[in-house]
């Protein structure tokens, strides 16, 4: 192309070529710099007509939403001679939004003056839609396997599953009958105190991986860990109409799965391990408890307060299994007086419990 002072004379391939083309001055000071010749794809581009924009600033294209912190930097970029590249909304004729991509080239005499700026311009409005769908596809998938992640810490694989699919996993706040079991071991602040750091925190993870495994077994979910101790709720997030029998054999279960536990420990050369397991059943409130930068799901009511307490009993009773009344008698409702879970277990009588105003009767394993 030449430039004659007055107005320019494009090679036929800007006129022919796909991409808007605008050349400008190459004063960089307002109200430059000026247009002195657009190609045919800008007029397509934009809506502007070649005639419409020669004499005026490429500013023309901007708008309420066009980003100028992208210009930060252009000139002294270009004022050295290299390429400038940006992209930002621009507007059309029709005050349409646009996002335009573009890189901007200083033309150099012989003597080594910038004369002109070449300006290519791409409209990416559907690639940069194409990227923001997929960066919300990638942030979905994220969020989904932090919502799985956090679901599996207290519910079983398949169950995670089937919540996972749910706006609201665990439903609303509300009352619910459901039984409640904690398990703990026995004399572990003496355990721990004989123990190295790092066999402590092994010792709580074999713990933790065999009682969830025994809890997620019988349809219960984990509703937290805390030190050496399990809380496991039945009925949650769904009522099962087995709360109880579920509760009964996972307490069940647990004794036996540590007893097998302490067999590889005694082989090992370790000491083995006791453990009390306590349980009722009653109506509690369920929802997430917390601030809203920290919430969990959790129960809370006099059910729980008396499962915990039971554990007390454990060692008074000298007993490795504590459940109450309600629980063995919303056992036999749910599944019968043959019951076969209920032999190994025996009626010890009504005791006071710390906290909980009335006397509880409650069995314990033979």
């Amino acid at each position: 192309m030449t430039f004659d002072g007055t107005g320019i004379e494009p090679f036929a391939v800007l006129e022919a070529a796909s991409e808007s083309i605008l050349v400008t001055n190459a004063d960089l000071e307002r109200p430059g710099p000026i247009i002195v010749y657009a190609n045919p794809a800008f007029e397509r581009m934009t809506g502007w007509s070649a005639r419409e924009v020669i004499g005026q600033s490429p500013r023309i294209l901007q708008g309420a939403s066009t980003d100028l912190s992208i210009f930060l930097g252009m000139r002294e970029t270009l004022k050295s001679g290299h390429r400038w590249e940006g992209q930002t909304v621009n507007y059309r004729k029709n005050g349409r939004q646009f996002v335009m991509e573009w890189s901007i080239t200083p033309l150099i005499d012989t003597a080594g003056q910038i004369t002109h700026f070449v300006a290519v311009q791409r409209d990416v409005t559907t690639r940069v839609e194409a990227e923001r769908r997929v960066a919300q596809a990638q942030q979905a998938a994220r969020e989904a396997d932090r919502k799985k992640a956090n679901l599996a810490r207290y519910f079983s694989p398949a169950m995670v599953e089937t919540l996972a699919q749910r706006d609201h996993p665990l439903g609303p706040v509300r009352r619910q009958a459901i039984a409640v079991l904690f398990v703990d071991i026995v004399g572990f602040v003496a355990i721990s105190e004989s123990l190295a750091p790092e066999r402590v925190v092994g010792l709580l993870r074999s713990f933790y991986r065999r009682m969830a495994k025994v809890i997620f077994a019988h349809r219960g979910s984990i509703d937290k860990f805390s030190g050496d101790a399990v809380m496991a709720l039945f009925g949650v997030p769904n009522p099962t109409g087995l709360e109880a029998t579920n509760a009964l054999h996972a307490a069940i279960s647990i004794i036996d799965q540590v007893e097998l536990w302490n067999a590889k420990r005694i082989s090992a050369g370790r000491r083995p391990i006791e453990v009390g397991v306590s349980a009722s059943f009653g109506v509690v409130v369920l929802g997430d408890i917390g601030t809203r930068n920290s919430m969990s799901f959790t129960a809370i009511g006099t059910t729980v307060n008396t499962a915990s307490r039971m554990q007390e009993l454990c060692r008074v009773l000298q007993s490795r299994l504590v459940v109450s009344q309600s629980l063995i008698a919303q056992a036999r409702e749910e599944s019968g007086d043959q019951l076969e879970v209920l032999r190994r277990l025996s009626d010890a009588g009504l005791h006071s419990l710390r906290g909980v105003m009335l006397p509880v009767n409650v069995w314990t394993c033979v």
